[in-house]
């Protein structure tokens, strides 16, 4: 008992002893350390090594799909399809093993019929710079300077340069432009271990069993899905929806902290780029475990793409078809003379714009001449591009809210309501029409010139159905130029209507600055003339305001914004497209009730009664149709033409306005909207029809 006592009292004054205890764990543990690092370093250092050199974890992104675009009813207008894309990053091994990688991999692109996406300076042909550059002294100058060579080098001398940087003398001509087509453009876009350049999209799936074959000696190579920007039609509403296309560095640089990469793709025009914030989607990630040659070893997905909200328009594809058919037809029998007698070969180019009156969404809104915007998503070729930019009525321009014209007689009924407004004149007053108007420069009518008579005595109704420029002269001269002026602006003329898209025009109110201002300008002014200058889609406002009793409403493209789970607030969307468009419209009231009805009884009788300036041509319409006809001189060349009209005339539901240039007279444009009112209405009692059959069949409604 008293043995292990004893040892019992010496273990408890070793342990004591705290000093002693705590050296003796420190030695253990620098024991256990010294022989790790022995092991890590000597024993198992050459093997540790070498599985570190071949292994290079970096992050991925994994594209989240842009959000789908649909009309009204439900009709898919954008939506994204599967593609691959060759993608390249930089690797570890020889500079020949690399070219010979890439040389290899162009091989079989080109074999499947698949491009090889480069800017390198190079023409089709591949023996001088692009037209671009040939032709742009400046920026060639530029370009051999970037890579410190004389302005006076050759191209000769430029291959030459890259030839040398990128070890590519062993090999053929051609083979020495493959390498420098690619390394150009991913040394462009920074590729390294841990980021890649894109070198080829859309790739043939040939292309990608090939390349998937031969991976093992096709250095840095990777496919990546993703998902790809598909429209269903190549120019179908095509100034509506806009495009998108490769991010630039610029907006890369502005945009980068918002999840963007230097490989995506972005709304670039139309509803693309109002959009983009809410189309985009957020991308995810994923972590890529790769040897030294590029080859994946393994990866997993950190972070989930989420798909970017649906964007649903207001307007209807059926009706957008519709204007556009009609829209290009008018311009060709114009053109060739079927609807004039003589050909107009200026008119080649125009715009049409339909506005439900009651809501203010637009249900059509066309452009032409159009373009294809299926060929931006790849990256356009430079030759289609140079196609599009330097096409003189230029294509790509949305006349419908970009384009401004003098809207002639389209705007005696705005100076008949500042009249009638102001008590310059009355209802039932009559006036006679003299043929030249006897102040100021004394003007002409347009009868008068035409056929040397006279409207006779007419009141502010048979004014409107005539066109009649003396009586609209008198009603200038009488309430002055700033009446014309406050209504111009009452009716959202001369101002941005704050549509969803960017690019609108603010227009001109012809007298809003009246330095050096005259009677003969007012005169001008009070038929439509002098610096008067609108869009087609104010236009369309200003006659749904007419249509709808006096609601100037805010235009709208926009009709819902969401996901299958849930919707966006269009009060939210609101208030980011007041910041992106620039421009605060609100829907407002003009008291006008008390004026209105002689001055939509004289549109009504332009297409219904004898004498009316387009009387003719709605005879047989299916659809009682108040209109207006109007002709704008240009500087040169032959008239623009303009016709403005709302339908039914006794309950008004859309406004349509449609402008051509140089296409001389409105009366021509009026075939045009007759068969737009013809088929809306066609398309909606149909629809009405169907609806009432269907509630029938599911509550058997009985009559």
């Amino acid at each position: 008992m008293e043995f292990f006592k004893s040892k019992f009292e010496k273990i408890s004054n070793v342990l004591e002893n705290r000093e002693l205890v705590l050296s003796f764990i420190l030695v253990v543990i620098s024991i256990i350390f010294i022989f790790q690092l022995f092991n890590l370093q000597i024993i198992n250092g050459a093997s540790y090594r070498e599985q570190a050199e071949n292994k290079i974890v970096r992050t991925e992104t994994v594209s989240a799909s842009r959000g789908e675009i649909y009309d009204r009813n439900g009709v898919l207008l954008a939506t994204n399809k599967l593609t691959y894309n060759l993608e390249l990053y930089r690797t570890k091994v020889d500079t020949s093993l690399t070219n010979d990688s890439i040389v290899e991999l162009v091989n079989i692109l080109t074999s499947n019929g698949d491009d090889v996406y480069s800017t390198f300076p190079i023409n089709d042909t591949q023996d001088n710079f692009s037209d671009e550059y040939l032709n742009d002294n400046d920026l060639r100058v530029e370009f051999l300077e970037s890579i410190e060579l004389g302005t006076d080098a050759t191209f000769e001398d430029a291959i030459n340069y890259y030839v040398e940087l990128y070890g590519a003398q062993d090999y053929s001509y051609e083979d020495k432009i493959k390498i420098i087509k690619v390394k150009y453009e991913a040394n462009l876009n920074g590729y390294s271990l841990f980021n890649s350049a894109i070198i080829a999209k859309n790739i043939s799936k040939n292309s990608v069993a090939q390349i998937e074959e031969l991976k093992s000696r096709l250095y840095g190579v990777n496919i990546v899905s993703v998902p790809q920007r598909y429209y269903v039609s190549d120019t179908f509403a095509c100034h509506i929806l806009g495009y998108v296309s490769k991010i630039s560095n610029d907006e890369y640089n502005n945009l980068k902290e918002n999840g963007y990469t230097i490989n995506s793709t972005i709304g670039k025009s139309g509803v693309e780029e109002s959009m983009e914030t809410y189309l985009k989607g957020q991308d995810g990630e994923k972590k890529v475990v790769t040897d030294s040659n590029g080859n994946v070893t393994s990866e997993a997905v950190t972070k989930e793409a989420v798909s970017g909200n649906n964007v649903t328009l207001t307007i209807d594809y059926r009706i957008q078809q519709v204007v556009e058919n009609a829209l290009q037809n008018t311009l060709q029998n114009l053109q060739n003379g079927t609807s004039t007698g003589e050909p107009i070969p200026e008119a080649k180019a125009g715009s049409c714009v339909v506005l439900d009156v009651e809501t203010g969404e637009v249900l059509a809104m066309a452009s032409y001449p159009t373009y294809n915007i299926n060929s931006f998503v790849d990256g356009i070729s430079t030759q289609e591009w140079n196609a599009l930019i330097e096409d003189d009525q230029n294509p790509m321009f949305n006349r419908a809210i970009s384009g401004t014209y003098s809207p002639g007689s389209t705007y005696k009924m705005l100076v008949g309501m500042a009249g009638l407004a102001s008590g310059g004149i009355t209802v039932d007053e009559l006036y006679t029409d003299p043929g030249i108007y006897p102040y100021s420069y004394n003007p002409k009518c347009w009868i008068y010139t035409a056929h040397n008579t006279t409207h006779g005595t007419i009141n502010l109704t048979g004014a409107i159905k005539g066109s009649c420029n003396c009586y609209f002269y008198e009603v200038g001269r009488r309430i002055g130029i700033s009446q014309i002026v406050e209504w111009a602006k009452n009716f959202g003329l001369g101002q941005k209507t704050g549509i969803e898209l960017s690019g609108e025009a603010t227009g001109n109110i012809a007298g809003e600055n009246q330095d050096g201002w005259s009677l003969g300008d007012t005169l001008s002014a009070s038929i439509g003339q002098s610096t008067n200058l609108f869009t087609p889609l104010q236009l369309a406002n200003y006659i749904s305001t007419i249509a709808n009793g006096g609601i100037l409403n805010k235009v709208s493209l926009i009709k819902n914004v969401g996901n299958d789970i849930s919707s966006v607030p269009l009060s939210q969307v609101a208030e980011y497209m007041k910041e992106f468009t620039g421009v605060n419209f609100a829907t407002k009231s003009l008291d006008i009730s008390q004026y209105i009805n002689p001055i939509k009884e004289g549109m009504y009788a332009v297409t219904t009664e004898t004498g009316g300036t387009a009387a003719d041509i709605f005879a047989d319409s299916n659809v009682e149709v108040a209109g207006k006809t109007g002709t704008a001189q240009v500087s040169s060349g032959a008239n623009n033409a303009i016709f403005v009209g709302f339908a039914p005339y006794d309950n008004p539901k859309i406004a349509v306005v449609a402008v051509v240039e140089h296409g001389d007279e409105g009366y021509y444009l009026a075939p045009m909207v007759k068969e737009i009112t013809n088929e809306y209405f066609n398309i909606y009692t149909s629809d009405a029809q169907m609806e009432k059959s269907q509630e029938i069949v599911e509550n058997r409604i009985e009559f």
